[in-house]
């Protein structure tokens, strides 16, 4: 930091930090402008892209770029962090040591927030539990808004006046800086590696998760998940796997050859009527009405809205069939877990496109599904290699430059009957804004490919 940055840090005091100028940060600094409390801004990048817009929105706001430092934080008193900032930053730890408080905007939403809130995580499957409660809940009449790591910034959320339910998808990195949240349910869908390049181990990743049980009136959990039933809970505990149902929880109950989502011994919805697909699939739908049951919603209107879910963009979603060929998006699979439950759910016959950030994880759990279920894997992205090396001997494996040419070499490699499927198994942030701009550039490759 140089003498002029210097002098401009000693002008006054900055006791609030925002480090963040994604949308979550953009939130926080709404909230204090409205709250007529002063902060400074920083972020990590020389140039953030969004910087032009917020100096528009906050013209008399002191903004700081570039790698963060500890004249940076002299005189803060509270550092509100984005997710994607890492709070093991020596600057950050070096303020905290020095008296100053760090959290996220879920901690400054869980001061200011007075409707009842439901809270779900999971390293797969969040976001589609987090749509499928909100629309349950608005089709029994129940105003509901989802916000947090799936859409709007959970602050945003909280302006809205006619708000009588806020269902939050939050992420460790959320979680990781949140202590005060109070909610009427709680979840945990399931933890399989994810973020490791972060969290480093699994165990604490999933002692992050486990935090957003410590204030619930209810929480759910998933009893198949070996980690998710070692979590400490509070209030009361509801269940749901795919086995029968336990007590007044929900599960898998067959008639003949069906198997249907039930409640204890009452069957409510046939399993293979449902648009969202595989296990995971049954697993979401299960979990959706087992939080929706807790908070009362009229079952009749929870499997109307169950019937006509047709799920999420980016995950598993169907994009088309050409010459008998169907192509899938799942863009949104940035971890192992999530692209060996794809996988599972597609079963065979699958040209797997594959690549981008690793975030860590079971390479040889990955190996195995791909020799299970994959023809070929295509490879590209920053650490394509890393991925070759782990499946070398899996399947047949190719690796490209581009998404353009990924899904050329995927059409020369199915025949009729095949499934290509765009599951990373990473992020996408080395050619990428985010998973859905990955998952618009995949879709629009292929139907490029079917004019």
């Amino acid at each position: 930091m140089g003498p002029v940055l210097q002098k401009q840090m000693t002008d006054r005091n900055h006791e609030r930090v925002i480090i963040g100028l994604g949308k979550t940060g953009v939130s926080v600094a709404r909230h204090f402008c409205s709250r007529g409390m002063p902060f400074i801004v920083a972020d990590t990048r020389d140039n953030p892209s969004g910087l032009g817009a917020f100096r528009q929105e906050f013209p008399e706001t002191r903004v700081f770029s570039g790698a963060l430092s500890e004249e940076l934080f002299v005189d803060a008193k509270q550092i509100i962090v984005s997710p994607g900032v890492d709070t093991r930053d020596p600057a950050i730890q070096s303020a905290v040591a020095h008296g100053a408080e760090c959290y996220g905007d879920i901690e400054l939403f869980a001061n200011a927030n007075h409707i009842p809130v439901v809270a779900i995580t999971g390293s797969n499957g969040k976001s589609t539990v987090t749509q499928l409660v909100t629309d349950m809940a608005c089709a029994t009449g129940v105003q509901a808004y989802a916000g947090g790591n799936i859409g709007r910034p959970a602050l945003e959320i909280l302006e809205c006046d006619d708000a009588e339910l806020f269902v939050l998808e939050l992420s460790s990195f959320q979680l990781e800086s949140t202590r005060l949240l109070r909610t009427r349910v709680s979840t945990v869908l399931n933890v399989s590696a994810d973020h490791m390049d972060r969290h480093e181990t699994i165990e604490r990743y999933s002692g992050i998760k486990a935090k957003i049980y410590s204030h619930a009136a209810c929480s759910v959990i998933n009893r198949d998940d070996k980690y998710v039933t070692k979590m400490k809970t509070s209030g009361v505990v509801t269940e749901f796997g795919m086995g029968p149902p336990v007590g007044q929880g929900f599960g898998l109950l067959h008639q003949g050859s069906r198997a249907f989502l039930a409640k204890n011994d009452q069957c409510l919805f046939p399993a293979d009527e449902l648009a969202i697909q595989g296990e995971s699939g049954i697993l979401n739908a299960l979990a959706a009405l087992a939080i929706g049951d807790v908070l009362g919603l009229s079952m009749e209107k929870m499997l109307l809205t169950l019937a006509s879910f047709k799920g999420l963009p980016h995950r598993l979603s169907w994009v088309g069939k050409f010459q008998g060929v169907a192509w899938y998006n799942d863009s949104k699979g940035t971890n192992i877990g999530a692209t060996v439950t794809s996988l599972r759910s597609l079963k065979s016959n699958i040209v797997l496109l594959a690549g981008g950030v690793f975030k860590g994880g079971n390479l040889d759990h990955f190996r195995a599904a791909v020799a299970k279920h994959a023809k070929h894997v295509i490879l590209l992205g920053q650490d394509a290699g890393l991925l070759q090396e782990a499946l070398h001997d899996a399947t047949q494996i190719h690796s490209v430059d581009s998404m353009r040419d990924a899904v050329i070499r995927a059409q020369h490699l199915s025949v009729a009957g095949d499934k290509v499927l765009l599951s990373p198994a990473c992020s996408s942030f080395d050619m990428y804004e985010d998973y859905s701009e990955r998952g618009k550039d995949f879709e629009n490759c292929v139907r490029e490919l079917a004019k």
